[in-house]
């Protein structure tokens, strides 16, 4: 069974680009002095909103198994915490997982519903353009 849905034609590509932004979360989360924002608690708003994001489009992706997405995505956000406990200038924080958690389930139910449709779209411009097989 592959890991992509059959029905992209670059379902690598989008695969990539999404190990990629697990890359750039993983080093946002983990560099020493990250820019924040003087809003109370806004850093909770940021784990939402990255791992409702890539969860989304992983779970997009690789529909119908939202619940592998669920659990990775979950398993991920843990690990960047226990990173951060490692660190000089971070610690870990459980809140920040209890937010992660709840972006990955918003963002699945997001692409469960069809909020990332537009993935595939892109999917078939970009192959057409590229003449890629499907």
């Amino acid at each position: 069974m592959p890991i992509v849905r059959d029905d992209y034609a670059l379902g690598r590509l989008w695969l990539a680009l999404g190990v990629l932004g697990c890359g750039v979360l993983t080093y946002m989360c983990l560099m020493p002095n990250p820019p924040q924002p003087q809003i109370e608690n806004f850093d909770k708003f940021e784990h939402f909103a990255s791992f409702a994001l890539l969860s989304g489009w992983f779970a997009n992706l690789m529909a119908p198994r939202y619940v592998r997405v669920i659990i990775v995505m979950i398993l991920f956000g843990a690990f960047i915490e226990v990173a951060q406990s490692f660190t000089v200038n971070r610690s870990a924080d459980m809140h920040d997982l209890i937010a992660d958690a709840f972006g990955v389930l918003a963002g699945v139910a997001l692409a469960r519903f069809g909020a990332l449709r537009w993935l595939g779209y892109l999917d078939a411009r970009v192959s057409a353009k590229t003449d890629q097989p499907r």
